[in-house]
């Protein structure tokens, strides 16, 4: 008899752990880019052309690399434009996603540094569309898979993968490579919120060309720096402050406590409730109940709870971020 009981409690377990591991797979929304551009840089020197203008390494796409987080400096070291680089499908050929706002700028920077160099630089956003996939489960084929080019977003897996393709593509057609479960959504919206959940900046309304520095915009715990390549412009300060191991502000997601119907204003003074003449950082956007803010971490940590415009809010710590780097007290609130 109690080998029959064990029998059939064995056999419910079973049953219980097949339901649960073939549950119905989860919606995985398709966003369009369309804040987004990309412009294209081919030629035989385009890899070293780039390695001389960025913050990470062109030699990760000689390693098998096929997407890279960067930034472009200015020769004070501070951002100028946050981009994604796409290894191309010919040799020596990468798509630079930007925002759509900065592509006429992006390009003629880079064509001020082209001087003899062997490389092109196109603008080809009016042949290619982007769009995000959120997923954690989807297992694209490597290279061109009809006509469509799937990466996945180097920063965070979170933030799920790149589509590029042609402009004249239906979504339909995307949606037979992704699958059944994708939803296809009307804007970007949903992205956005997203990433200010996680705390990741993004574009030339998060991060205005010149105003804050690679580190403070966690280029470095979004793989977007590397500290062993050689020179590029801006390297020297963004060595220094790697070195030194002090970054005091840093870009973080801020949960508002009332709800939020408005965009509020850019670069709103974040306060704390107990010292409201504490200036703790600056508002970089919201959406609904998140937004992001450059704050100083140790105030931030502090701080009993926020206070921006006429709403209430708390920091929080991302999940992704490395536990032994910040130099914080256990007590600042983390996001799961």
């Amino acid at each position: 008899m109690y080998q029959v009981k064990k029998l059939f409690s064995r056999n419910c377990l079973v049953r219980q752990l097949l339901r649960y591991t073939h549950s119905e797979p989860k919606p995985k929304p398709l966003y369009p880019l369309k804040s987004r551009s990309l412009l294209k840089v081919s030629g035989k020197d385009a890899g070293v052309f780039l390695q001389g203008l960025i913050t990470n390494d062109m030699e990760h796409f000689e390693e098998g690399t096929k997407s890279m987080y960067t930034m472009f400096l200015n020769n004070k070291g501070r951002v100028m434009y946050d981009v994604l680089i796409h290894k191309w499908q010919k040799e020596d050929s990468f798509m630079i996603e930007c925002d759509k706002n900065v592509l006429s700028m992006l390009q003629k920077h880079l064509r001020i540094y082209k001087l003899k160099r062997a490389a092109e630089i196109e603008d080809v956003s009016k042949d290619y569309k982007l769009w995000v996939l959120i997923s954690d489960a989807f297992v694209p084929e490597s290279g061109l898979t009809n006509d469509i080019d799937i990466y996945k977003d180097p920063r965070l897996s979170d933030l799920g993968f790149r589509i590029i393709g042609p402009s004249s593509i239906l979504e339909e057609k995307i949606t037979e490579v992704t699958g059944k479960d994708t939803t296809v959504e009307k804007n970007e919206d949903g992205y956005k919120y997203l990433r200010y959940k996680f705390g990741v900046s993004e574009g030339a309304d998060d991060l205005p060309p010149g105003t804050c520095f690679p580190l403070e915009c966690n280029c470095d715990y979004l793989h977007g720096v590397s500290f062993h390549k050689g020179c590029y412009i801006g390297q020297e300060l963004t060595a220094r402050v790697h070195h030194t191991g002090v970054v005091r502000k840093r870009i973080m997601p801020i949960q508002f406590l009332d709800a939020v119907k408005e965009n509020l204003e850019k670069d709103s003074t974040i306060n704390a409730t107990d010292n409201l003449k504490a200036n703790i950082g600056k508002l970089k956007g919201n959406i609904q109940d998140y937004g992001i803010g450059l704050v100083r971490i140790k105030e931030a940590q502090e701080a009993k709870s926020l206070v921006i415009g006429k709403y209430t809010a708390k920091v929080l710590k991302p999940s992704w971020w490395p536990l032994e780097a910040p130099k914080e007290k256990a007590s600042l609130t983390k996001l799961v």
